[in-house]
């Protein structure tokens, strides 16, 4: 009987261990096609959607609110956990300034008067008013900014709502008040 050397078996396993890449890439696709990595990778599927589902909802959180009062229980929960509040919307873009008027009652005396109304179907945050008073370049003389409570608004305009004020200002004496020609509304938020 021949005997076979030694080195000739080992060259023969070796060829057999060693992989070719045909092999290995066969692997590699079995190893991503199994049922538990198939599964690991659904559930980091839905794991990220869910936490980006999360993200919009915090982020948006008031206009939820106000477009589905339904959530709005839910959303005041998430909150507690989140450290955040939810709020009416502050929409600008809704906000107009209609109907207003400026007067000199007498020589330090102004009454000012106008509507915020707002355009938007859903609610929204009352802005706040800066009134700007201008000499006859439109040159700034005075600027005073008026919190909603100031102007006895509430907190909230209602959707298609308005509200309406009339103030008396007085413009201190010091030559100011003969200088004041004219002025500007602007509504902001704060």
């Amino acid at each position: 009987m021949e005997e076979v050397p030694a080195t000739a078996t080992a060259s023969e396993d070796s060829v057999a261990d060693e992989d070719v890449s045909f092999v290995r890439q066969a692997r590699r696709k079995a190893f991503w096609r199994s049922p538990v990595m198939r599964g690991l990778m659904v559930t980091m599927a839905i794991m990220l959607v869910g936490a980006l589902v999360l993200q919009v909802g915090l982020h948006e959180r008031n206009r939820l609110a106000s477009l589905h009062p339904e959530l709005k229980p839910w959303l005041v929960q998430l909150c507690e956990v989140m450290q955040c509040k939810v709020e009416v919307p502050r929409q600008i873009d809704a906000i107009v300034i209609d109907n207003s008027s400026f007067t000199r009652v007498r020589g330090d005396l102004f009454r000012l008067g106008f509507v915020v109304r707002n355009t938007s179907a859903s609610e929204v945050a009352a802005p706040a008013v800066e009134l700007t008073l201008t000499d006859t370049q439109e040159k700034p003389v005075m600027r005073r900014v008026f919190q909603p409570a100031e102007l006895g608004a509430g907190t909230v305009l209602a959707p298609r709502g308005e509200w309406s004020a009339s103030l008396n200002l007085g413009v201190a004496a010091g030559g100011d008040n003969a200088r004041v020609a004219g002025y500007r509304l602007l509504a902001f938020y704060p």
